[in-house]
């Protein structure tokens, strides 16, 4: 699945209060793109929503590095 759909797809079933059903759409994007930072975002805010923090952390903080990774590498 594309990042862009997965991502649409993701918001759409979050604003109908569907996080498992959300969640599992980004964690199959992951498995193809593993270090994409809107996805590592997105999937922590939901585990967030989900009351799952100790979950959330970890995809935020790879989130916010890779991000960086990518701005120091495309300038």
């Amino acid at each position: 699945m594309k990042v862009k759909s997965a991502l649409e797809i993701s918001d759409r079933l979050v604003s109908w209060r569907m996080l498992d059903d959300a969640s599992d759409v980004l964690v199959r994007c992951l498995d193809a793109h593993p270090f994409h930072p809107r996805l590592l975002r997105r999937l922590g805010r939901i585990r967030l929503a989900q009351g799952r923090p100790e979950e959330a952390a970890p995809l935020l903080e790879q989130a916010l590095a890779h991000q960086r990774l990518m701005q120091d590498v495309h300038g």
